[in-house]
């Protein structure tokens, strides 16, 4: 599979709004503010019926690209959003966002608020998350003797719902609602219970709860596209219904210094796998294993100057992703994509595992 390099930017917008098409019981029929968040995936060469492009030139559009979507951004901010789109949804917004970047191959996400959103693919196709949070209990009790987690234990769970953004309503956000009544059924059975105790749940692994859940939201939503389980806030798992996906994060204190000047960032690294389940154990890998083999890269990378890592000849986040892509396939088999992102919201993310799930937001 061919490397596929994009490059990340976020950004952030204060901004009001009134959705008219909204129920008039509907706090959004009322005028009211937000704090919108936003993020855009750029891939590292861009086409538009021009055949390729050369370094230089890409790098430019990509630049301008940016420049362009932060413009617009600029013009919402502070302002009532019904004077620049009409009945102003979430969907809407992104719709106009998109439009501004019309002919170019590139992902975006829109949150209103930190528990959902909007978001686009490379291949226009629109997406509505919603994220519900759960309290439980669990323990894993296939693992092996001494491990952590076969001990009784509590995490503060998240379940993500990803749909299709439907053809009706997109004059007001109608799929939060319709997410909402269909995970409510779910949250009583999951919140404040023991895991293990549930039918369907008796090794409540990530990756096993996301299947469970996928099996009973799809007879309420046939169009459901994927699940995303947060386990913590820095690991979890994804099921489209196929494939096992997870992800585990590390944090990285390092300095650099790009164009004569010294700078340093804390840099976010997610490490993103894929893999069947273990028959007995019920995950694709577990997430102490990942940060056991990734370890010794992780000490060559934290709280060091990245411009004297040997290899590493870009020092910045496309390099970081690249360095780790060549250094830890050996260790790390399964590893299909790598996001790097600087802290200063920039970032970039090598995927060669086929366009894998990505969960795209600031």
């Amino acid at each position: 599979m061919t490397d596929s390099l994009s490059h990340l930017h976020f950004s952030s917008f204060q901004a009001a709004r009134r959705l008219a098409r909204a129920p008039a019981r509907e706090p959004e029929a009322r005028l009211h503010g937000h704090g919108f968040q936003l993020a855009l995936s750029l891939p590292d060469a861009q086409n538009k019926d021009q055949g390729e492009k050369t370094q230089d030139s890409a790098k430019k559009l990509l630049n301008d690209l940016t420049d362009l979507w932060r413009t617009q951004v600029a013009e919402w901010d502070h302002q009532s959003l019904n004077d620049f789109v009409a009945h102003p949804s979430d969907a809407r917004l992104l719709q106009a966002l998109a439009k501004s970047l019309e002919g170019y191959r590139c992902e975006m996400a829109l949150l209103s608020m930190p528990d959902r959103g909007v978001r686009k693919d490379g291949e226009g196709n629109y997406f509505v998350w919603r994220s519900y949070r759960f309290e439980s209990a669990h323990h894993l009790p296939n693992v092996y003797s001494g491990h952590k987690c076969g001990r009784l234990h509590g995490h503060g769970f998240q379940a993500v719902i990803h749909i299709p953004l439907s053809s009706i309503n997109q004059e007001w956000n109608s799929d939060y609602q319709i997410l909402d009544q269909a995970w409510a059924p779910l949250h009583a059975t999951l919140h404040q219970r023991y895991l293990n105790e549930i039918p369907g749940l008796s090794n409540p692994t990530s990756e096993w709860l996301a299947v469970w859940i996928w099996g009973r939201l799809r007879e309420v939503l046939p169009t459901l596209s994927w699940i995303t389980v947060f386990e913590t806030p820095s690991c979890g798992g994804h099921y489209d219904g196929k494939t096992h996906r997870i992800w585990k994060d590390f944090s990285i204190d390092s300095a650099t210094k790009e164009q004569g000047m010294t700078l340093g960032h804390t840099w976010t690294l997610r490490l993103n796998l894929e893999g069947s389940l273990h028959p007995t154990l019920g995950w694709a890998m577990d997430f102490a294993e990942v940060k056991r083999e990734f370890e010794p890269l992780f000490r060559s990378l934290d709280h060091q100057p990245l411009n004297e890592v040997v290899g590493l000849e870009t020092p910045n986040s496309a390099g970081l992703a690249q360095w780790i892509r060549e250094h830890a396939h050996q260790v790390l088999p399964q590893l299909s994509r790598v996001d790097a992102l600087d802290g200063c919201g920039g970032g970039a993310s090598l995927d060669w595992g086929g366009g894998g799930i990505q969960v795209l937001a600031p």
